[in-house]
C-alpha cells in the first residue's frame, strides 16, 4: 500500500525539484519546533509555525506524509482511503478560512457538490439526502404525508444547525469577552436545540416516524448510540453548502497541504518514528527516534495519535487526567468506531451506481455481530481515479471496538484466518454489489480490503478509529487545550483533542497548538 504511493509521491516531487532528504547530518543543527507526525495536524502546524516565522521540523513515521488523509494505488486505480466528504468548503465560514490558509482550499481548487449526501432504499421506495433543502422537504412529505408533523421539525432543525459554527480563528480559551458573546450570540437558536437533542441517541428520535424508509435515512449513517445533534449537524452543513468535495480527494488535499508547508521554507523527514519525548525539569528538551536519531528543539509538538502519544511517547508521570479518563477509566462511556473499507474495480463507467448509496447486505456477519448495511461511495466524479473507461466503487462497513478486538486478535493469532476471513466478507459484499445492480455481475472485481487492524499499524491510531470519540446522550462534548501539565514547552493537536474528530478538528488543532505557543512564549513576536 505505502511503496507505491511513496515512489509516486517522491517521482513527482523530484520532478518539481522540491525533494527534501532527511540525513543524520542535518539533525546536527536544532530545529525550532519539532513536530511529530505529518498528518493534517502536523502539517497544518507547520504552516502556521512557518507563517509565525519560525523553523520547523516534521518528523513522520512514514514514508509519505498525510497520516489518515490517506491513499494507495492498486492496479491503475487510486484508492481514497478518507475523504467522503469535507466540512469547511463553505467560503463564509471561518473554517473556509483556515483550509485556504494550508492550501487545501481556494480560487484554484475545484470543489463537487454532490445532488445528493446518500441514497436509501427501503421496501422498493428511494429516498435522497438532497443537497437542495426545498427538495429533501418535498420527498419526505411525498414519501409520508402521515409524518408531516415530524417532518416539518427535522427540516426546521435543519435549518437552525445551519448555524452552527466550527471556532477556527484562535482557541476557545483565547477569545476576548466580546467574542465569546459574539459567537453565544450567533448561535442563540443552536444552543436551545442542541441542550434538547444532545440528549437524545438517533435511534430514540428515529423512532418518532412512521415512515421506514425515513427511519433508515435517520439510522444508517451514524450509529444509533450517537446523539441525533450530530446527524443535525452534518446534513445541515450539505445543505449549506459546506460538507462538499474539495477535488483530489485524500491525495491532492495532502499534495496541496505539502506544497504549501515547503514552500515556506519547512521540511519534511519521512521514515523517522518517534519513541520518546524527553522531559527534564518541565522540559521537553528531546525526541529520540528508532533510527538511533535524538533531535533537540526549543518547542515539540505532537500531533500523532493522543493515546500514542500517552502510552508510548510520555514517561507515565505525564499521564494527563484526560488520558486516563477517555482512555484507560472509562472507554465505554467514550465509545469509538472504525471500519472496513473494500475497494472494487468495475471493468467500464458505469451510470447506473448512484455517487453514494446506502447499501442493503444478506448474511454478513463479523465476530457473531450482523452487518446489514454498507456505505458505496462511486468515484465517478474524480476520473483520475480510474483508468479511462473503467470505475472504482468503495464500500465502508462500519466497526466498533469490539470489532477491532476482533480483527486484531485474528491477525494476532492466525494471520492465515485473517486472510480467509476478509475475503469472505468480500465475497459476500461483492454479492450485494451484484445483486443491487445486475450490470456489475461479471464486470467487477476485488482490489483492495483494509480493516481497522490496518489503521493502528499504519498510523498507530487508536482502535482503528477515523474520527474522536462518539458524541452520545452520556458524555459532554469534549475540549483539550492541548497541555500537558508540567511541560512548558510541549503542545498537542489532532483530532482527539475535540470531538467529535475528523479533519477539520484536526486541522485547526494544529494551528491553535502554534497560537498557544505563541501565547505562552512572549518573546516570539510574530504570529499566524
Amino acid at each position: 500500500m505505502q511503496q507505491e504511493q511513496r515512489e509516486q509521491i517522491e517521482g513527482e516531487r523530484k520532478q518539481r525539484g522540491d525533494m527534501k532528504v532527511c540525513s543524520a547530518m542535518q539533525k546536527t543543527v536544532m530545529a525550532k519546533v519539532l513536530i511529530i507526525g505529518g498528518g493534517v495536524a502536523g502539517l497544518a502546524a507547520g504552516i502556521y509555525a512557518q507563517k509565525a516565522g519560525l523553523n520547523s521540523t516534521i518528523y513522520e513515521r512514514h514514508s509519505v506524509p498525510g497520516g489518515l488523509l490517506s491513499w494507495w494505488n492498486r492496479k491503475g486505480y487510486l484508492l481514497d482511503n478518507c475523504v467522503h466528504w469535507l466540512t469547511g468548503t463553505n467560503p463564509k465560514t471561518d473554517i473556509y478560512k483556515v483550509w485556504e490558509e494550508v492550501g487545501v482550499l481556494g480560487k484554484d481548487v475545484h470543489v463537487l457538490q454532490p445532488e445528493s449526501f446518500m441514497q436509501v432504499e427501503s421496501g422498493g421506495e428511494t429516498l435522497n439526502v438532497w443537497h437542495d433543502i426545498e427538495r429533501l422537504h418535498a420527498d419526505l412529505l411525498r414519501i409520508s404525508p402521515r409524518d408531516k408533523k415530524n417532518i416539518e421539525e427535522f427540516i426546521g432543525l435543519l435549518r437552525i444547525y445551519q448555524n452552527v459554527a466550527l471556532v477556527a480563528h484562535k482557541p476557545m480559551e483565547q477569545l476576548s469577552v466580546w467574542e465569546y458573546a459574539k459567537l453565544i450570540w450567533s448561535m442563540r437558536k443552536v444552543g436551545k436545540m442542541h441542550r434538547i437533542y444532545s440528549k437524545m441517541s438517533i435511534g430514540e428520535y428515529a423512532e418518532r416516524f412512521h415512515s421506514p424508509i425515513i427511519r433508515k435515512m435517520l439510522n444508517v449513517y451514524f450509529p444509533k448510540f450517537y446523539n441525533v445533534s450530530s446527524l443535525f449537524y452534518v446534513y445541515a452543513a450539505f445543505c449549506n453548502d459546506n460538507a462538499d468535495l474539495p477535488q483530489g480527494g485524500s491525495k491532492g488535499m495532502m499534495e496541496r497541504m505539502v506544497r504549501r508547508y515547503e514552500s515556506t521554507g519547512g521540511t519534511i523527514c519521512t521514515g523517522w518514528e518517534a519513541e520518546q519525548i524527553n522531559i527534564q525539569g518541565g522540559h521537553a528538551y528531546s525526541v529520540s527516534f528508532s533510527n538511533g536519531e535524538t533531535v533537540e528543539a526549543d518547542y515539540i509538538i505532537s500531533t500523532c495519535d493522543l493515546f500514542h502519544t500517552m502510552a508510548h511517547l510520555l514517561p507515565i508521570e505525564y499521564t494527563d487526567p484526560y488520558m486516563q479518563e477517555h482512555f484507560i477509566d472509562l472507554p465505554k462511556k467514550y465509545p469509538t468506531y472504525s471500519s472496513v473499507n473494500l475497494y472494487f474495480a468495475v471493468d467500464h463507467v458505469t451510470r447506473e451506481v448512484p455517487c453514494a448509496l446506502a447499501l442493503d447486505i444478506d448474511n454478513l456477519r463479523i465476530d457473531n455481530r450482523d452487518v446489514k448495511t454498507g456505505f458505496l461511495k462511486h468515484f465517478n466524479y474524480e476520473t483520475s481515479f480510474s483508468p479511462e473507461g473503467k470505475s472504482v466503487l468503495q464500500v465502508l462497513l462500519m466497526q466498533y471496538e469490539e470489532d477491532y478486538d476482533y480483527w486484531e486478535r485474528l491477525r494476532r493469532e492466525d494471520y492465515q484466518a485473517y486472510k480467509t476471513e476478509k475475503n469472505l466478507v468480500a465475497k459476500i459484499v461483492q454479492e450485494a454489489l451484484e445483486k443491487r445492480f445486475s450490470e456489475l455481475r461479471g464486470h467487477i472485481s476485488l482490489l483492495d480490503i483494509v480493516t481497522p487492524v490496518t489503521n493502528t499499524r499504519y498510523c498507530n491510531v487508536y482502535k482503528g478509529a477515523f474520527m474522536s470519540f462518539a458524541l452520545t446522550p452520556q458524555n459532554e462534548k469534549i475540549y483539550h487545550r492541548g497541555r500537558i501539565k508540567g511541560v512548558d514547552n510541549l503542545y498537542l493537536a489532532g483530532q482527539w483533542l475535540q470531538a467529535p474528530g475528523g479533519l477539520p478538528n484536526a486541522v485547526v488543532t494544529g494551528k491553535f497548538a502554534i497560537q498557544r505557543l505563541l501565547k505562552d512564549h512572549k518573546e516570539l513576536q510574530k504570529r499566524p
